[in-house]
């Protein structure tokens, strides 16, 4: 074959899976070829750069040398036992499913990174990674990650610069930085008008964009201060990403940007956001009804939470108290929800990260609530929902229609028809402001609990 009819194959048209890696990378045959034979000069092998053999690889089925998958894995940041315990090509990141076995560095932070944002544009609900055993693999994989960064904390207490480090400096500077922060922060602010559904499209943009900035070393004003700094946005907007796949009921994508936001929260050393990604996650899987996997996440970011700041704690102990409600747990959740409480009254005057913008009395009332209503308690959560409400911050949009839902919905179940009318209407009329099929399942809920109360009335909430 020559080079000719190489350059012409549509790599669109291969399913291998280094096809996914080259596109993933932007990289033509020869591109590979290159960055192969790059590495393999690094490791100290002598290797001609040919295309053609990179072509028969991914068409033809040909295995490469070990070699060249040693150099190949060391471009991408896959360490070299994963090489020798997975064969020829599952070791690669491939599309579907988040690569197995990175390291907890940067480079397997952007690699896990890249791997999310090939597959933005489909939609991988039917690609579960983190269920059952692949949750717990994630959960051990953290907790080895944190007990490693612990075993190298200094004589004095004080935390190393993490083994993720690089030497390098970067070119984006103080305003950029300034930027891409308060960014993250307004659509933030957007989900909370508008719903997930409606900025997920920006927030893998902006992930995109930042991804390309921690790729592009260059001599500049940032060194590591700017590299962690950029690494906490990216982080921040995989976990926002993660928030509103959930919202927009895809699961599979909700579960890769929580997964690679904690990789990102582990590279930029912020823990607290690292108990965040972990609460979302626990979330995610109540809202998934996967009872078992949320509590086991929501337990993960309770262990990360030990000696953040109050509200920190107070968010992992929510989440926890949401994961033993659907799990029937009502003990456990109880005491949860009390210890949630506690944190929050302790941290006085201090808002916590900003990112926690939202955690509030209201906000804990709300959770607590929909915690008595999965356990069946309808009765005793109606009003905590009804007072979430009166003192929800008006441009919360999307949560006020959602908990406007359920507070009609614990109304209902108590034998309250009317007051569920009207605040289903009023779910109904605050939910065409914003989109989420979250919140449509809530009404598609409500419906259903009004149609079995025993009226011959069919209910109209618009």
């Amino acid at each position: 074959m020559d080079g000719t009819n190489v350059a012409r194959e549509d790599s669109a048209a291969s399913t291998h899976p280094l096809a996914y890696v080259r596109r993933r990378h932007g990289w033509s045959y020869q591109d590979v070829a290159r960055v192969i034979a790059e590495h393999a000069r690094a490791l100290g092998v002598p290797m001609a750069a040919r295309r053609e053999k990179v072509w028969r690889w991914e068409h033809w089925g040909v295995v490469p040398e070990a070699d060249s998958q040693r150099a190949l894995a060391r471009a991408l940041g896959i360490p070299a036992r994963e090489v020798d315990a997975r064969p020829w090509p599952r070791w690669l990141p491939a599309h579907g499913g988040m690569p197995d076995g990175l390291p907890w560095t940067t480079q397997g932070s952007l690699t896990a990174l890249a791997s999310v944002l090939d597959d933005a544009a489909a939609d991988p609900r039917g690609f579960p990674i983190a269920d059952g055993q692949g949750l717990l693999d994630a959960i051990a994989d953290w907790d080895a990650a944190g007990a490693e960064d612990a075993r190298h904390r200094g004589a004095a207490g004080r935390e190393r610069v993490p083994a993720q480090a690089t030497a390098g400096s970067y070119s984006v500077d103080e305003p950029v930085l300034d930027w891409l922060e308060s960014g993250v922060t307004g659509l933030r602010q957007l989900d909370d008008r508008l719903g997930g559904a409606a900025v997920r499209h920006r927030v893998d943009a902006d992930l995109r964009l930042v991804g390309g900035l921690l790729r592009r070393e260059v001599p500049g004003p940032g060194g590591r201060g700017a590299e962690r700094r950029l690494l906490r946005v990216a982080a921040d907007l995989a976990q926002l990403g993660g928030w509103a796949a959930t919202d927009s009921g895809r699961h599979g994508a909700a579960q890769r940007h929580y997964l690679t936001a904690l990789r990102l929260a582990h590279s930029a050393g912020d823990r607290p956001l690292a108990v965040a990604v972990w609460g979302g996650l626990a979330l995610q899987s109540v809202i998934a009804e996967r009872p078992g996997d949320a509590v086991a996440a929501a337990e993960a970011a309770v262990r990360a939470a030990g000696g953040a700041p109050p509200p920190v704690r107070a968010l992992a102990a929510s989440r926890l108290a949401r994961a033993h409600a659907a799990a029937g747990a009502e003990g456990a959740c109880l005491r949860a929800a009390a210890e949630a409480e506690r944190q929050l009254a302790a941290a006085g005057a201090d808002p916590g990260p900003p990112w926690l913008y939202w955690l509030d009395g209201a906000e804990l009332t709300a959770q607590h609530g929909l915690c008595l209503l999965a356990l069946g308690r309808a009765a005793e959560a109606a009003p905590l929902l009804d007072r979430a409400l009166d003192d929800l911050e008006p441009s919360f949009v999307r949560d006020r229609s959602l908990y406007c839902a359920r507070a009609a919905e614990a109304h209902a179940r108590a034998g309250d028809r009317d007051r569920a009318l009207a605040l289903g209407r009023e779910a109904a009329r605050l939910s065409r402001q914003c989109g989420s099929p979250r919140l449509a399942a809530a009404l598609d809920a409500l419906k259903a609990c009004l149609d079995r109360d025993g009226s011959r009335d069919r209910p109209a909430l618009t």
